[in-house]
């Protein structure tokens, strides 16, 4: 029989977020309002940001960050193929131009020569998207100096990433629009939820009226091209709850991903974290195997004997859809990647047991393999 199940990623809600939502129900105002203003003040604070604008989600959140950085149809956007397909799929949905970039194979962010690479083909490019992948930071003060050496406008997918710092500053205090994902799986969550921060008081404005419809002051006068990403209170009432607790999530977060280090470096390889990272948030916990067959193997091995895994997104340029839609291309390092990841399970409510339940069974699969 099994032991215990140890799942992927849990979220931990409380008292708190009961509270939270319970408070809203009663005060009779669900959707958007109050609770959202609130949030939006408190990530300003947490970040030290001077505009916040709290949405649906961080899909949303990445369409509404590229309305309002002036990214039209047909525009060149530069972003990388390592990536979850949300980064892709909303460059795509304004009709837009993805122009694929392969990672670095020891961080599974993008390097600089890869980006200097695709871009010497691609000069008329007007955005770069790019992506802190499982939270670690990519190397901000090298990306932002590519910026204004090509004048190429920046947006940052820091979708996985709330809370993580590069040289000691927290993501999203910084002059280019940085978005965060609030999914049930990350270090803050409010269910389903997103946000972008921006210094730039041009951008801030626009993102409020994009939020809802392009509504400018007037009811039902519409100024700018939006949609629906408004938010509800009820989600805000989570988020702010969330938010007070997310720097311990981050700790317990980086006390397992040291056992894991510690105990499996043996048998696998992890996500590289530069000097540069002075806190890596660990949304996700990557490791790599020797090959395809070796992670497929213990995969079912894990899963077998009840420990939740995952293996991470395939490359864009492999997905389906996307082959059709921008062709065959080449990206041997986020293909070398795809083909040796797998990630363990962490989570907002993991417990060292599970953690020390995790490595037994995959200390007990390479012992078998002897």
């Amino acid at each position: 029989m099994l032991e215990q199940k140890v799942p992927w990623s849990v979220p931990d809600i409380s008292k708190d977020e009961e509270v939270a939502v319970s408070s809203v129900m009663t005060s009779k105002w669900l959707g958007m309002g109050p609770k959202t203003r609130e949030l939006e003040e408190n990530i300003c604070n947490y970040i030290r940001v001077k505009n916040a604008t709290v949405v649906n989600n961080g899909t949303s959140a990445l369409i509404a960050a590229l309305i309002a950085n002036d990214v039209n149809s047909g525009d060149k956007v530069l972003v990388p193929t390592y990536t979850f397909i949300a980064t892709v799929n909303s460059v795509l949905a304004i009709g837009a131009q993805p122009v694929l970039i392969d990672c670095d194979p020891h961080t599974f962010n993008i390097s600089i020569s890869n980006l200097e690479t695709t871009f010497e083909q691609n000069k008329d490019a007007k955005c770069l998207l790019f992506v802190d992948v499982a939270g670690l930071p990519a190397d901000i003060d090298s990306i932002r100096e590519f910026s204004r050496k090509h004048s190429i406008n920046l947006i940052e997918d820091a979708a996985e990433a709330f809370g993580a710092r590069y040289k000691e500053k927290l993501l999203g205090a910084y002059d280019h629009t940085t978005i965060f994902s609030f999914h049930i799986a990350k270090q803050m969550t409010m269910v389903e939820g997103g946000a972008i921060v921006t210094e730039d008081e041009k951008v801030a404005g626009r993102l409020k009226l994009i939020r809802s419809h392009g509504e400018g002051k007037e009811k039902y006068v519409h100024t700018d091209f939006g949609l629906n990403f408004r938010p509800t209170d009820l989600q805000s009432a989570i988020g702010i709850a969330q938010l007070k607790k997310v720097d311990g999530y981050m700790e317990l977060r980086r006390q397992i991903a040291e056992l894991y280090i510690s105990h499996l470096s043996e048998h696998l390889e992890f996500q590289q974290v530069p000097s540069y990272v002075s806190r890596h948030p660990w949304m996700l916990f990557m490791c790599l195997a020797k090959d395809r067959a070796d992670r497929d193997k213990l995969n079912k091995f894990l899963n077998e004997r009840g420990v939740d895994t995952r293996i991470p997104w395939p490359p864009v340029n492999m997905q389906p859809y996307h082959r059709s839609r921008l062709g065959d291309i080449s990206c041997p390092n986020a293909e070398n990647v795809y083909e040796r990841v797998l990630s363990l399970p962490i989570g907002n409510a993991i417990s060292k047991a599970e953690a020390e339940r995790v490595i037994d069974v995959i200390k007990d699969f390479y012992a078998s393999k002897r």
